[in-house]
């Protein structure tokens, strides 16, 4: 018996991307036509995970379930293909086709058990088919599943169909363009305008924003069930409030996207095609993400300004653009080891992650670099002054790291070396010393807390140390550096009070003053130093002495202390330090802080 029919490709079978594309990236930049290349590629690992995914459903007991074969989908995405190859070019390159198609196939292959029954699961494809059919024009009828009581149509919208009493509906449209969606008694008519709502029909809504000649929409996507690919849940419709207002707020941030020329505006909107609201929330900095399964699409929670916003929509364009063009030019051998530090996460990183996150933050530093240079207004000017000098020290890292421990393909090296000469012009730029401070000190205050939350000194390698302390003798040597063993990563709340410090200056004063009427030594540590005042190191040993395993308190003290034995031990081996300090004082009364580092950074 014959298999499906394949799906036609686009264009050529084979990808090819240009020097000149490769370059552009390798800058962090890329146009249209560059994107298009990496899109090329998405549509191709597409269009092979569908058909992996039909060909493993055809043997699988568990299927087809109440719905018709998997290859009847695929037959009609054949037939859409043939009348309209945009239309399925649109599904194929739909974020949310990308994560529910690697899921589906992991629970195809045992991998994964998690989820709605699997029959349910895998009619996501009848329901992929069922768009791209609409949008093909053709005469049809598919069945596909009612998941809590609506059917999803991918990149279209949803039809509620409450009350249907059933598990599955019909899609059909008929030779006239008439379309519906029925279940028992339920039926939905769909406007001929997919894009808008009907009763019955929720479509998906769209933000707009056209400034300085670009141009980008995106899809606003609160109903598809793979929408947040952390996390696949039921619809959550925006209200029409909330709606418009991120819209106001993308269109803002879009014109500060447009206005920076660092980075390609038109490949920015060009690969940025879904925006997904969460509510995820971190301690100092907006939540965003991406992903390689949802090629186009940007979770991001309300961001706290047009700035903000710019620059996250930046950070995510990178990661996409990078995430096709891995798919295309192999650029690092594994790298998949959990075992670095990352200047931006506080979980030890893979290599890969690092080059990633090398990658996006080259976008980000570009545009606060932008920034620098445009911004009138004097308090949102040194904000962009401190994320800049931030952003730049961070990337700067990440790529001494990867020199220092990836296994770079040939590709890898050219495509760093890129990177690194874009960065180079901007680490030249100068800065105002108290933000290269600020941000120098943020960089050593991440890698110290990295130190002391992941890094363990092996317990036999600390008896020595112990022993001499006690008997008031030398150390025995150098501190032992620790090894690897993940722990829980608190921030510090020292990026908070700087970015207030530097957009609001008042302000930051007012609630330092505060911190000291109120006794609140932790807060008043953070500040001090956000002021550059000597006292917060005063104050982070008063933090100690109430709570010797303050972590952020013994970072802190290390960026506070004048120069001498124990600053150079406590930023070389804050670990080691710190476990010499838990260990004596369980034995009895507990070292100072200040005098144990000296102490162990004189051998």
């Amino acid at each position: 018996m014959a298999g499906p029919p394949v799906l036609p490709p686009a264009g050529s079978a084979r990808h090819r991307i240009t020097t000149e594309e490769f370059r552009d990236l390798a800058y962090g930049t890329g146009g249209r036509d560059t994107i298009a290349t990496l899109a090329a590629g998405q549509r191709s690992r597409s269009m092979l995970l569908l058909r992996a995914l039909v060909d493993l459903a055809a043997g699988h007991p568990a299927l087809p379930g109440p719905l018709p074969p998997p290859a009847e989908a695929w037959r009609l995405l054949v037939r859409a293909e043939r009348r309209r190859a945009a239309a399925v070019n649109r599904l194929l390159l739909h974020p949310q086709v990308g994560v529910w198609s690697r899921r589906c196939l992991r629970r195809l292959r045992g991998t994964d058990g998690d989820g709605p029954p699997l029959w349910e699961e895998a009619g996501y494809l009848h329901a992929t088919a069922a768009s791209a059919a609409l949008l093909a024009g053709l005469e049809f009828r598919m069945s596909v599943p009612v998941r809590a009581g609506a059917v999803h149509l991918p990149a279209l919208g949803l039809a509620r169909m409450d009350g249907c009493g059933s598990d599955t509906a019909e899609v059909h449209q008929d030779r006239f363009g008439r379309r519906a969606v029925t279940a028992g008694p339920v039926r939905v008519q769909l406007p001929a305008d997919l894009g808008r709502d009907a009763p019955g029909w929720q479509a998906l809504r769209r933000l707009t924003a056209d400034h300085a000649g670009h141009r980008c929409t995106l899809l606003l996507d609160d109903l598809d069930p793979y929408r947040d690919f952390l996390r696949p849940g039921p619809p959550e419709r925006l209200g029409a409030p909330e709606a418009r207002g991120w819209q106001r707020d993308f269109a803002r941030a879009w014109a500060l996207v447009a206005e920076q020329d660092n980075v390609d505006p038109g490949g920015v909107a060009a690969c940025c095609t879904s925006l997904v609201p969460v509510r995820y929330s971190g301690p100092a900095e907006p939540f965003s993400a991406s992903s390689p399964a949802a090629y186009g699409c940007v979770l991001i929670s309300p961001p706290p300004g047009a700035a903000v916003f710019a620059a996250s929509l930046i950070h995510e364009a990178q990661h996409i653009k990078l995430g096709a063009l891995l798919d295309l030019v192999p650029l690092v051998h594994g790298g998949r080891e959990e075992a670095h530090h990352s200047p931006w996460r506080t979980d030890p990183r893979p290599l890969y992650g690092i080059l990633q996150g090398v990658y996006a933050f080259l976008g980000v530093t570009g545009f606060w670099q932008s920034r620098v240079h445009r911004e009138q207004d004097p308090a949102a000017r040194n904000a962009a002054v401190l994320e800049f000098a931030l952003r730049r020290a961070q990337t700067a890292h990440g790529i001494a790291t990867l020199r220092a421990h990836a296994s770079l393909t040939a590709h890898g090296r050219r495509f760093l070396d890129g990177i690194a000469e874009r960065l180079g012009r901007w680490l030249a730029e100068p800065v105002p010393g108290p933000a290269l401070r600020t941000a120098q000190d943020l960089c050593t205050d991440h890698r110290l807390l990295h130190r002391l939350h992941h890094l363990r000194p092996a317990p036999g390698r600390l008896g020595p140390w112990i022993r001499a302390w006690r008997a008031g003798a030398a150390p025995p040597g150098p501190p032992p550096a620790g090894t690897l063993r993940p722990g829980r990563h608190r921030e510090a709340a020292r990026l908070t009070a700087a970015r207030l410090w530097a957009a609001d200056p008042d302000r930051a004063a007012a609630r330092r003053e505060r911190a000291a009427r109120d006794g609140d030594l932790r807060a008043r540590a953070d500040w001090d130093w956000a002021a550059h005042d000597p006292a917060a190191a005063r104050g982070y040993l008063a933090r100690l002495a109430q709570d010797p395993d303050d972590t952020a308190a013994w970072a802190g003290l290390a960026l506070t202390l004048p120069d001498g034995p124990a600053r150079r031990a406590l930023r070389r081996r804050p670990e080691t330090v710190y476990a010499l300090h838990r260990a004596l004082r369980t034995g009895g009364g507990a070292p100072d802080p200040v005098a144990l580092a000296a102490w162990a950074g004189a051998g």
